[in-house]
C-alpha cells in the first residue's frame, strides 16, 4: 500500500534545505574556504555520531524484543498453583 504525497513533501524539504545551504555558502564563502578540512571533519564525526546513535537503538530494541520473548516464554512454563485462589 503507498500513501501519497510523501516523496513529494521530502523532495520539497530537501530542495529548501539545499537552498539554504547555498544561501550560507554565498555568503560565508571565504570562511568555507579557509576552514574547510575543519567542517570535513566535522561532518564525517556528526555522520558517524548518527550512525552509531542508529545502531545503538537497533541494538537495544532488538535485545528488549528478545527479553520480552525470554519473560513470555518463562511466565507460561509457570505451573498452575496446586490450590485456587479465591
Amino acid at each position: 500500500m503507498r500513501i501519497p504525497g510523501r516523496v513529494p513533501l521530502a523532495l520539497l524539504d530537501a530542495f529548501a534545505a539545499g537552498l539554504g545551504l547555498g544561501y550560507l555558502a554565498r555568503d560565508y564563502r571565504d570562511t568555507l574556504v579557509s576552514h574547510g578540512p575543519v567542517l570535513s571533519i566535522a561532518v564525517v564525526v556528526g555522520v558517524a555520531l548518527i550512525v552509531l546513535a542508529h545502531r545503538g537503538y537497533r541494538a537495544l530494541r532488538s535485545a528488549n524484543t528478545r527479553m520480552d520473548a525470554i519473560i513470555a516464554d518463562e511466565l507460561s512454563r509457570r505451573k498452575p498453583s496446586p490450590r485456587p485462589r479465591r
